[in-house]
């Protein structure tokens, strides 16, 4: 169960704030909620004191999600190598709202004791607001969860990516066009290295190469010993062979060179790494420092 825990904690969890797509929809999701705000007012719905004002309303959820962000974005400068979202994962998402919910309990209350006429400036009263900050936040946080895992999260991808039998069944391409097909798979990553990518996908490569998704698929499915996942992730992992050869890792952790690599997680790259060469990063790089010191 512990092992489970670790695992799913470890899970890659892009910063969305990072990524245009989840700027998009952050911003999108301001705007949705201060017109929901908008038009609930004159049904009650949301009156208490004087806090039942649209336009006081409105600024408040702009305040929260701008605290949200700000947290982002002041963190990012200041330990940019902790917060990146190659590198990101749900106990660091967990880390950042156990940082975020407190400073947004006691702004918020600032915002309405300035803003709101003859607000009254009580204990009662801040529990009152907090109510609003935890609708808000089961409305937003557990929706940007979801978007973020389903969208933009490459573990999440990489499960969508799998081959479709039935799709597959229908391929009909001889042996040539398959192998065809796998020498330009190998070419493209070559020469455009999309596997250093942690958003590395299937659609993604199809885009790229001009070839169907089911075709692909069907090449390495049939006529090579991968699927997807492990065609990326062995050029991973060669690649971060390469990078402890040449010595470019010292200032680096092993961890931190995989995600330079491409992978998403410390779990899938000590296991990919493990499946294509029978060691863990460690004991390949202990043996290659051996082999230097004996030349």
């Amino acid at each position: 169960m512990q092992k489970r825990i670790y695992h799913l904690l470890d899970r890659p969890y892009p910063a969305f704030l990072s990524s245009r797509r989840g700027k998009i929809y952050f911003i999108w999701m301001i705007l949705i909620q201060i017109a929901l705000a908008n038009i609930l007012q004159p049904f009650g719905l949301i009156n208490f004191h004087e806090f039942h004002k649209p336009l006081v309303v409105g600024d408040y959820i702009l305040v929260f999600y701008s605290l949200y962000a700000l947290q982002y974005m002041i963190l990012s400068y200041f330990h940019p190598n902790y917060y990146h979202p190659d590198t990101w994962t749900l106990k660091k998402e967990f880390i950042t709202l156990m940082i975020f919910i407190p400073i947004a309990a006691c702004i918020t209350y600032v915002y309405v004791v300035c803003t709101v006429p003859e607000f009254e400036i009580s204990l009662h009263s801040f529990i009152r607001i907090q109510y609003c900050n935890s609708i808000l936040m089961l409305l937003s946080i557990f929706t940007f969860g979801y978007y973020v895992d389903i969208r933009l999260n490459t573990y999440t991808l990489a499960k969508r990516d799998k081959p479709n039998r039935h799709a597959t069944s229908r391929v009909n391409l001889t042996e040539q066009q398959a192998r065809d097909i796998l020498q330009t798979l190998h070419e493209t990553m070559e020469t455009e290295q999309h596997y250093l990518s942690p958003e590395c996908s299937l659609p993604l490569v199809s885009e790229s190469t001009g070839i169907p998704v089911h075709h692909i698929s069907y090449a390495l499915n049939k006529h090579s010993e991968y699927n997807f996942s492990d065609f990326i992730n062995k050029y991973r992992v060669e690649h971060v062979c390469r990078v402890i050869q040449k010595g470019h890792h010292k200032k680096l952790t092993l961890e931190a060179i995989g995600m330079e690599c491409g992978f998403g997680g410390k779990v899938t790259f000590f296991n990919a790494f493990k499946k294509f060469t029978g060691t863990t990063p460690a004991e390949y790089q202990a043996i290659h420092q051996t082999r230097s010191k004996n030349k």
